[in-house]
């Protein structure tokens, strides 16, 4: 980096925004300085000039900061450079916003270089001095819908589930003995307390609407089949818990998501559990039903007497016909009283089978010390491994594990031809997904999955 020239050099620099400007493109290391190297934004300091022009004129100025929260889950789980396009995207997002939902004269900027927050000066008001609080909080909630809408458009729905946005807004009013920049920063400070706020109280409502759901029994299942790939014959069906239709809730992602961070998974657990065994009454002859069940359910007392009752005196159906398939959505904490669980379990008929191999939680230490009779290939590692060598070897591994380890394998997440071909060759017994057929309501006639080509 070149060294800086000093403060004349500086005062120079900012005798007029032309020559700022200027210096700006024969000094790269000023630019990495004041604008974001991700969104090519400007950055808060560029603000003052024109902040300090409408304290001056106006005697206030209005803002609104765009908090996107939940970022370090994405970077964490995907990688920085997954991070820096989603980031780039809400600031593409927001620059077209200008002239729409904002308008020509407002100024989007990032608060700080590689952050996780934008900021927008506002326009003054056309008809008053002073905008009104309402007036602004409206400007806030506008754009916070908007780019909500415009990122499921633009970003992976497994990413937009971890993305969270929040506008708070805020007003600086000039006062004779306070530096103006301070004036700013305060406000920034209110503008993301604001938007901090509003989140928190999303939360709330989010687990509001969770309680009614549980509290009705407002939970529904559906059924998708899973296939013996030699003679492409339905042998289970796995059941899908689902949420109110069309509603934020309906898929399970969702649900349960909230669900631990409202401490309620055990409430829930036994709703989707209770709703499952509803269908297993209709089971046809001759199949078996995998029943979801979260690691943390597992410590449920009343896991053992409602599974068993529930199965054996309301939908008569024999215990050695369920298989209960533990997700992957949270860790295992302790194993030793994990497994004695599932040992009762298995005494009284019921199989296990372990979700997601190859991905999150199911580590190899899961694998060795639940030993389930079932286990199920990540969909991730599924997904084209017709024309990835690195895919078909993990899936190999798995397969030579299985058949040493007497373990029924089934590749989740088969969507064509390609992929159903690839894992039969590479031995994968059984097989799901949405190439046989989409989740529907217990149950389909199996003539609905006969239409697969099959070469044996």
């Amino acid at each position: 980096m070149k060294p800086y020239k000093g403060q004349r050099e500086c005062e120079h620099l900012l005798e007029s925004w032309l020559e700022f400007a200027d210096a700006i493109d024969s000094h790269p290391e000023v630019r990495r300085l004041l604008f974001d190297p991700v969104t090519g934004l400007p950055t808060t300091p560029l603000l003052l000039p024109r902040i300090n022009v409408l304290l001056e004129e106006r005697g206030e100025v209005s803002l609104l900061c765009v908090n996107v929260v939940r970022y370090s889950r994405i970077e964490e789980i995907y990688g920085w450079k997954v991070f820096d396009d989603v980031m780039r995207h809400v600031g593409e997002t927001l620059s077209d916003l200008t002239g729409s939902t904002l308008r020509d004269a407002d100024i989007v900027a990032e608060l700080m270089v590689a952050g996780n927050a934008f900021v927008i000066v506002l326009s003054p008001p056309r008809s008053s001095l002073h905008m009104e609080a309402d007036a602004r909080q409206m400007i806030a909630q506008r754009v916070e819908v908007v780019v909500r809408e415009q990122l499921t458009e633009l970003i992976a729905p497994e990413i937009y589930s971890k993305f969270g946005c929040y506008v708070g807004s805020a007003t600086v009013a000039a006062e004779e003995n306070t530096r103006s920049e301070r004036l700013v920063h305060q406000a920034l400070d209110k503008a993301m307390h604001d938007s901090a706020t509003r989140e928190a109280v999303d939360a709330e409502k989010r687990i509001a609407r969770l309680r009614r759901i549980i509290d009705a029994g407002d939970v529904r299942t559906l059924v998708h089949p899973i296939i013996d790939l030699s003679t492409m014959s339905v042998i289970a069906y796995e059941a899908l818990s689902r949420g109110p239709a069309g509603s934020e809730f309906e898929h399970p992602d969702k649900l349960f998501r909230v669900a631990y961070d409202a401490d309620l998974v055990m409430q829930l657990e036994r709703l989707c559990r209770k709703r499952a065994i509803e269908a297993a009454s209709g089971l046809p002859e001759g199949r078996k039903m995998f029943i979801n069940v979260e690691p943390e359910a597992v410590a449920d007392p009343e896991l053992r007497d409602i599974v068993t009752n529930a199965i054996l005196e309301d939908a008569q159906v024999e215990p050695d016909r369920i298989v209960l398939e533990l997700t992957e959505r949270a860790a295992i904490s302790d194993f030793v009283a994990f497994r004695a669980t599932l040992e009762l379990l298995r005494a009284l008929g019921f199989s296990i089978s372990v979700d997601d191999a190859g991905a999150g939680y199911a580590s190899l230490q899961c694998l060795a010390e639940v030993r389930p009779e079932w286990l199920k290939v990540d969909l991730s590692l599924v997904r084209g491994c017709d024309g990835d060598e690195v895919r078909c070897s993990l899936i190999t591994s798995l397969v030579t594990f299985a058949q040493s380890a007497g373990v029924n394998l089934i590749a989740e997440g088969i969507e064509n031809e390609a992929e159903l071909d690839m894992v039969r060759r590479l031995g994968v017994k059984y097989g799901q997904g949405f190439y046989f057929g989409q989740p529907t309501e217990p149950f389909p006639a199996d003539a609905t999955f006969q239409g697969v080509r099959v070469d044996v």
